[in-house]
């Protein structure tokens, strides 16, 4: 009799143990492959160095003063998401900084002592960014033209 409630026991802390440890994990076959998050935008430009060269000449207008591309796009996950800024903070209005602050979490270097840190210091997409930076705009149309706009300009340069 001592034994089979020793059996019981020991069965019950291991599926006790086997359930909390099932919680950890997900059942979702996707998330068991590992992603390569791939290049980042400065490793993008840094790859190619004649598709560098035309885009930071379409970008120089959007550019901020005495900064090139590479500087620009630090920080960002992809080059699309920089020009897209570059893009949406001339269109919208918003001060490039303040924009890539709060799409990256990460504060840049320059002039953001007019800038307010990203919510929780974590990183939004575009829309919500413009929203946060300028509630007069419609951050979605922003955002969607930003958007369209990089991809037409990363594919001119190419080309």
């Amino acid at each position: 009799m001592k034994s089979k409630w020793l059996f019981t026991g020991a069965a019950g802390i291991s599926i006790l143990l086997g359930a909390s440890g099932a919680a950890a994990r997900s059942y979702n076959p996707l998330k068991w492959i590992k992603k390569n998050p791939g290049p980042t935008a400065n490793e993008q430009l840094a790859a190619n160095h004649e598709e560098e060269r035309k885009l930071s000449l379409q970008l120089q207008a959007l550019l901020p003063a005495k900064t090139t591309l590479r500087e620009a796009c630090s920080g960002f996950l992809s080059l699309e998401d920089c020009v897209a800024a570059l893009h949406a903070s001339r269109n919208a209005k918003i001060k490039y900084n303040c924009l890539k602050w709060d799409m990256t979490a990460a504060r840049p270097s320059g002039d953001v002592k007019t800038c307010e840190a990203p919510p929780r210091d974590k990183a939004l997409s575009l829309v919500k960014a413009i929203r946060v930076l300028n509630s007069d705009a419609d951050a979605k149309a922003e955002a969607r033209n930003a958007e369209r706009r990089a991809r037409e300009d990363i594919k001119d340069a190419t080309s």
